[in-house]
């Protein structure tokens, strides 16, 4: 008795092991393209964060927004009455407020004031991610002004 109205074993092994390679070249590829992406995202928010306090720095008479005690940009933070009756997360766009990483943890932030040998004040804020299960673990931006 033939019985042509199904698959053979054989074909049937052929054709889970041409799917477990083509799933073996894939996913890595995915996660690679995931982990990049998720890099980019995180730079491109700290990017957004340098810029908005730059923009804060000029338009309240030369002051960035207050660093926190213990640097990070977290919920506390957002909360936290900046001297012209504004909090952080105002200074943003957006429902969501002031930029997490991808991982949804804080950046760190601070600045400082650093003389050039020319005598001409220079200041700097540095964000950077210090989460290290980010794909962007201790990158940072840095603004000068």
């Amino acid at each position: 008795m033939n019985n042509s109205a199904g698959f053979t074993l054989a074909e049937l092994v052929v054709t889970i092991v041409l799917v477990g390679i083509i799933a073996a070249t894939a996913i890595p590829t995915f996660n690679n393209v995931v982990v990049s992406t998720q890099l980019q995202i995180n730079l491109s928010n700290m990017e957004i964060i340098k810029n908005a306090f730059v923009r804060y720095y000029y338009t309240t008479q030369m002051n960035f927004p207050t660093v926190p005690e213990n640097n990070l940009l977290d919920s506390e933070y957002k909360d936290l009455v900046l001297p012209d009756g504004r909090t952080p997360d105002n200074l943003f766009n957006g429902k969501d407020g002031l930029p997490y990483n991808s991982n949804g943890n804080p950046y760190s932030y601070y600045y400082e004031s650093d003389t050039s040998e020319t005598q001409f004040i220079t200041k700097k804020i540095t964000i950077k991610d210090m989460d290290e299960d980010s794909p962007s673990y201790e990158e940072f931006v840095i603004g000068e002004i």
